[in-house]
């Protein structure tokens, strides 16, 4: 291949990189778009950030630029405006029940309880 082939080829590789990625960041805007109006508002939302930052967070609007959310942290914190092309994640947030958990504390209580019963019985 001569260099201006090279050249040619080189250049469309790069406009077709450029080209798609504007594309693909268009499509990501509405498909966040599409999601996050699925969400209701007030509901608890899991997100990341694409500097990756994390957090849980009330979904408290949703326009055409981004979403409102207010952290959900021990500390109050002001609500923040994250554009739909600054995120990277975003599911609603669901709290589960851990039975293993409750069982380990209730064994837990009750293996405590009987030592003590065994201690006041002596």
């Amino acid at each position: 291949m001569c260099s201006h082939h090279k050249a040619a080829v080189s250049l469309f590789v790069v406009w077709l990189l450029l080209v798609y990625s504007g594309v693909c960041a268009a499509q990501d805007v509405e498909l966040w778009k599409a999601r996050a109006a699925q969400i209701p508002i007030g509901a608890t939302v899991k997100l990341r950030t694409n500097d990756g930052h994390r957090m849980r967070a009330v979904l408290m609007g949703v326009d055409q630029s981004g979403i409102l959310v207010k952290p959900a942290t021990r500390l109050p914190e002001p609500s923040r405006r994250l554009p739909f092309d600054g995120l990277e994640a975003l599911d609603r947030f669901e709290d589960r029940v851990s039975f293993p958990k409750y069982i380990a504390t209730g064994a837990a209580i009750a293996g405590s309880l009987f030592l003590l019963l065994l201690a006041s019985a002596r």
